[in-house]
């Protein structure tokens, strides 16, 4: 500012000189002009090295250290390193047989319930990516070997850097799911299984093998199924059966003990007895007052008297052989109709278990769960894996994004701390 002024001073001399009365108007304007240029000049590089100043302020070493860095070693890595990766995706369902609708309230409050066969299609996509299902690709199509082909980049291969160079089976499976993944759609109940690898007829063997995998996991909770359900029916025939014998065993023992084969039979006998006993009692009665009434004195009434007497005990004893007494015929008749009751309750039971057992053997010859493969393991033309453009840029943002807030903070801090 003040070397301008001078300048200007200058200027204003070197026209005036000679004469100091005589001036030169269009050359003081010109030169006049020539000043203020230089002082314009001189006022506006502090500013232009102000504003350089601030940029060199903002990109500073943190920039490079936050931004720079991790997106020059992202760009090396994604667009000279990384090794392509084909795919082959899978889609299946695992479907169960239809269930009768529940009428009423209850169809309504299942109409909101979940695709059918979904619980079992989330069982599939879960053994997928258990460590039994690595354990079967590695035996089955040595997993090893396909993950840690020499085409494959160091970073990213098994074991490479990050497996820190393990080759157990526990780093074989955290470097498995970075290679396949299981998605799926609760609205359809379809998975979708993605398998990369370094060569596509890799990602086509896996994704075969686990689809094999898959449907003998679902063939073997179909079989544990109709076991079960086998089982249960057939130990219930067979608890019957057993029951049944002994029954039919106690029968048996009581009949041997009563020294009778029916106590139903055994007391038709000692009825008929009773009931002609009873008739030649009353005829005897009737007698007895026949001859009480017309001959008072005959000799036959002490006999007739001694025959009722004789057929009164008779119809006593008979009586108490049938229902009288622990050891009667009523008391057998109810002891066996106890055990005969028992027997057909468990007949009736037998029959119910039979019918049930052929039920579940019926059952258990379709198939209750099935893998249907609705799209087969591709055999991919050409790689898709890695996004080297995408992944470079959402590191960039991203790495963009952590520096403009670390800036914020700190901005925010030192405005607090200067006030």
């Amino acid at each position: 500012m003040i070397a301008g002024t001078e300048g200007a001073i200058h200027c204003l001399k070197w026209v005036l000189r000679g004469d100091p009365n005589v001036f030169e108007f269009r050359s003081f304007r010109r030169y006049q002009s020539v000043a203020s240029a230089a002082t314009i000049g001189v006022r506006a590089r502090p500013r232009v090295f102000g504003l350089f100043g601030r940029l060199r302020g903002l990109i500073n070493i943190w920039f490079w250290a936050i931004v720079g860095l991790p997106t020059l070693i992202a760009a090396v890595y994604f667009f000279g390193i990384a090794s392509n990766l084909y795919l082959s995706e899978v889609q299946f369902i695992v479907r169960a047989p239809a269930k009768a609708q529940i009428p009423g309230i209850g169809a309504l409050l299942g109409g909101s319930s979940t695709v059918p066969g979904i619980e079992d299609t989330y069982t599939v996509s879960d053994f997928i990516m258990s460590r039994d299902a690595v354990g079967q690709l590695d035996a089955d199509a040595n997993l090893r070997s396909m993950l840690g082909r020499p085409e494959a980049d160091m970073l990213s291969r098994f074991p490479g850097l990050l497996g820190f160079g393990r080759h157990d089976f526990e780093a074989l499976y955290k470097a498995y799911g970075r290679f396949v993944s299981v998605e799926i759609d609760s609205q359809s109940g379809i998975a979708t299984l993605d398998v990369k690898a370094y060569r596509p007829e890799d990602a086509q063997k896996i994704a075969q093998a686990l689809v094999a995998s898959s449907e003998r996991l679902v063939n073997a909770l179909n079989d544990r199924a109709r076991a079960d359900a086998l089982t249960i029916f057939q130990r219930q025939v067979d608890d019957t059966k057993k029951h049944i014998e002994a029954v039919q065993a106690k029968l048996t023992a009581y009949r041997v003990q009563e020294n009778m084969l029916d106590p139903k039979s055994a007391a038709t006998g000692p009825l008929a007895l009773v009931a002609k006993l009873i008739g030649l009692q009353t005829a005897a009665q009737t007698q007895l007052a026949d001859l009480t009434k017309n001959s008072p004195h005959s000799p036959q009434i002490p006999l007739i008297k001694t025959r009722i007497s004789s057929l009164t005990q008779a119809v006593e004893d008979e009586r108490a052989k049938i229902t009288g007494g622990d050891h009667s015929v009523a008391a057998a008749q109810s002891e066996y109709e106890r055990l005969n009751v028992e027997l057909g309750i468990d007949e009736k039971a037998l029959a119910s278990a039979f019918t049930s057992l052929e039920t579940a053997r019926l059952e258990a010859q379709r198939q209750q769960l099935y893998l249907e493969t609705i799209v087969q393991p591709n055999l991919a033309d050409y790689p898709i894996y890695p996004k080297r453009m995408v992944s470079f840029l959402v590191v960039t943002v991203t790495c963009s994004l952590a520096y403009g807030i670390a800036w914020l903070l700190v901005a925010s801090v030192r405005e607090h701390a200067s006030a």
